[in-house]
């Protein structure tokens, strides 16, 4: 063989290679990304008046094992937060004596509220009725979607602006978001 051969066949397969390896390099999809997207377009397909959404902060995609969504620390935050918007909500309301009924800002802040504590007591008691079933025994959770977290401001369709973190569920693939809820914020 011509030493002039063996250099071509080794630079032809060295530029095959790194053409290779960046091809799959830039057009492989990730799913972090993806779920990102669709995180935000599901946000715009869910508030009353997506045009007033002023995004905050989003999160990156955090893998989610299982069916809990929401880690032991999470859920502690989200508890002791809730408890305090609704505190400031009694004293608002005068512990609800002094409410306006009329007050469409006010139901859909009460409303709000009660949706996340609905939410977060079904993300808790899953989370024992799990620990319930499997004893003692730590068993490892498979792969099961991305959790993303989207802190952002809004107003509804009457002009009152809100505060809320929406945490959307996305499935493995991060295609189709499997769960949804919003955590009003003070």
């Amino acid at each position: 063989m011509k030493p002039g051969m063996k250099l071509t066949i080794l630079l032809v397969t060295a530029v095959c290679f790194w053409s290779g390896l960046f091809y799959f390099a830039s057009c492989s999809d990730h799913p972090e990304k993806r779920a990102v997207e669709i995180a935000e377009r599901a946000l715009k397909a869910t508030i009353d008046n997506p045009e007033s959404i002023q995004i905050k902060g989003i999160s990156k995609a955090d893998s989610v094992f299982g069916k809990e969504y929401v880690n032991p620390h999470e859920k502690a935050a989200l508890s002791m937060h809730l408890m305090q918007y609704g505190h400031k909500l009694m004293e608002e309301t005068d512990y609800f004596q002094n409410i306006d009924k009329d007050d469409a800002a006010m139901s859909d802040q009460v409303t709000r509220q009660l949706d996340a504590m609905t939410t977060l007591r079904a993300l808790i008691a899953y989370g024992e009725m799990e620990e319930a079933k499997a004893g003692k025994e730590k068993v490892a959770k498979p792969f099961n979607g991305w959790k993303v977290k989207i802190d952002f401001e809004a107003k509804t369709l009457k002009g009152k602006p809100f505060h809320s973190e929406y945490w959307f569920i996305l499935d493995k693939e991060a295609e189709i978001v499997v769960k949804s809820f919003e955590i009003p914020l003070l």
